[in-house]
């Protein structure tokens, strides 16, 4: 019976003979034992012993061999997953959490409630509890991510590359305590050399209440994407940059359009007003009117200087959410009050139609479009009409302007004259606006053959960008 204890002494687990090798040799010195000590002699019970002592030998041989097989399978199955671990491209590093989830049940059990707030009143014991999480194992994607040649030198402790300042940790803490299944956060950690690397990490955390000195943490590097941000911003910056000049050279070049179109109206109305003056008797009621009309020619004339100093002086475009209709009603507005004898018919949208742009060029945009329609009829003031409207389907929002005379204009139209304020400068100043913001503007001549139509199309955006 002792050659059994033979053969487990002899398979330890590194021997590379089978355990048959060593059966066979041990059950041939049981039998020449027998032999020695009972020759041919022996009783029944003795060869009893015998059968009894080699069926041993061989359920031990058989139960060796396969405990054998089984540690042939379980080195195998850890070789496939370290070779798996290790060949990922996937930064993976195992943390063993067994301290910290005592010192925080302890904390528990001593009557903190709030752990959010006890952390955050006290620093220190966060730094220490950083210093409790161990790192067991890492692959080599993660060693190559911190800049380490070998597992002989990977951190040992989370404190080791997680920088002080790091607010992360406290965020995993909180989820540890709240039991959460995952936990995923973005921070920076610090490689081997002191740089600090963005990273992704995103954690599969126990439930049960076991398991946390294994819990593996799955790191993606972000330094490209950030890179990548980084220079998408860049260039970002460059294109609106540009596009404002564009603007700003737009304005430079039609700021004499629009501002000698007033300046102009207010040459005819003091000429027209020094008419009714000289008349014996003078008409002054006459009088007043152009006056009243010089005089908001000049606000116009001041507004436009005004809005385009603010866009040159502020220095670059900053984009916003504006809700459209508002937008067009106050332009609407502002112009009805200095064009008090005009009809005005304004169809607005519910004001559930946003556009993301900037405020000041929007507005110079309506009021150029709509002050450059109601020029358009070649009639006096109180013969013209301006039709307003929006409307808005998915993808867009569009402004629709209509601008006719009750009566057959004095001036013949012309197929290829603009309108007064849309000529030159002016329409290319508002196209350029226009397409700053991703639109387009169409000016055709109207059904009616007495005015123009225009037509505003901007991109639509959500409420909640």
């Amino acid at each position: 019976m002792l050659y059994a204890l033979v053969l487990l002494i002899a398979d330890d687990g590194t021997s590379r003979l089978r355990p048959s090798r060593w059966a066979y040799p041990c059950a041939v010195l049981a039998v020449i034992s027998f032999l020695i000590n009972h020759g041919g002699g022996a009783d029944t019970d003795e060869m009893l012993r015998l059968v009894a002592s080699l069926a041993a030998v061989t359920i031990a041989a058989l139960l060796l061999a396969r405990n054998r097989r089984l540690r042939e399978k379980v080195r195998a199955s850890d070789l496939r997953y370290e070779t798996i671990f290790n060949s990922l491209a996937l930064a993976i590093w195992e943390h063993d959490f067994t301290q910290v989830m005592a010192e925080l049940n302890a904390l528990k059990a001593s009557g903190v409630d709030d752990l959010e707030a006890h952390l955050r009143d006290n620093p220190g014991q966060v730094a220490h509890l950083c210093g409790l999480v161990r790192i067991t194992h890492a692959n080599d994607a993660a060693m190559r991510l911190l800049g380490r040649t070998g597992k002989a030198g990977f951190f040992e402790h989370l404190s080791d590359f997680l920088p002080e300042e790091d607010k992360s940790f406290v965020e995993g803490l909180l989820a540890l305590g709240r039991r959460s299944p995952t936990f995923e956060t973005e921070c920076l950690v610090r490689g081997a050399q002191g740089e600090l690397i963005p990273i992704f990490i995103a954690m599969r955390l126990p439930t049960d209440g076991n398991g946390y000195d294994r819990v593996c943490g799955s790191v993606l590097d972000l330094t490209e994407r950030k890179r990548m941000e980084k220079n998408l911003e860049a260039a970002r910056l460059e294109r609106d940059e540009a596009l404002h000049r564009a603007i700003i050279g737009g304005l430079s070049t039609s700021i004499s359009h629009e501002v000698s179109q007033p300046l102009s109206s207010i040459n005819a109305y003091l000429a027209a007003a020094r008419r009714w003056l000289d008349r014996r008797p003078p008409d002054l009621a006459e009088a007043r009117r152009v006056i009243a009309q010089a005089q908001h020619a000049g606000e116009d004339a001041t507004q436009v200087i005004a809005q385009v100093h603010e866009v040159v002086e502020r220095g670059r475009l900053e984009r916003s959410l504006v809700p459209f209709a508002p937008l067009i009603r106050r332009a609407a507005e502002a112009i009805r009050t200095r064009h008090p004898t005009t009809s005005f018919d304004l169809t607005l949208g519910d004001g559930n139609e946003y556009i993301l742009g900037e405020v000041q060029l929007l507005e110079r945009l309506v009021s150029s479009l709509i002050g450059g329609g109601l020029n358009a009829s070649h009639c006096p003031e109180e013969q013209r009409a301006i039709r307003i409207a929006t409307s808005a389907d998915g993808s867009y929002v569009r402004l629709n302007i209509t601008c006719s005379a009750f009566t057959e204009p004095a001036v013949p139209w012309v197929s290829d004259r603009q309108p007064a304020h849309l000529s030159a400068g002016g329409l290319s100043l508002c196209r350029a606006i226009a397409q700053f913001h991703g639109g387009s503007i169409r000016v055709t001549r109207n059904g009616e053959g007495t005015g123009i139509d225009i037509e505003l199309e901007l991109p639509r955006a959500c409420d909640e960008e």
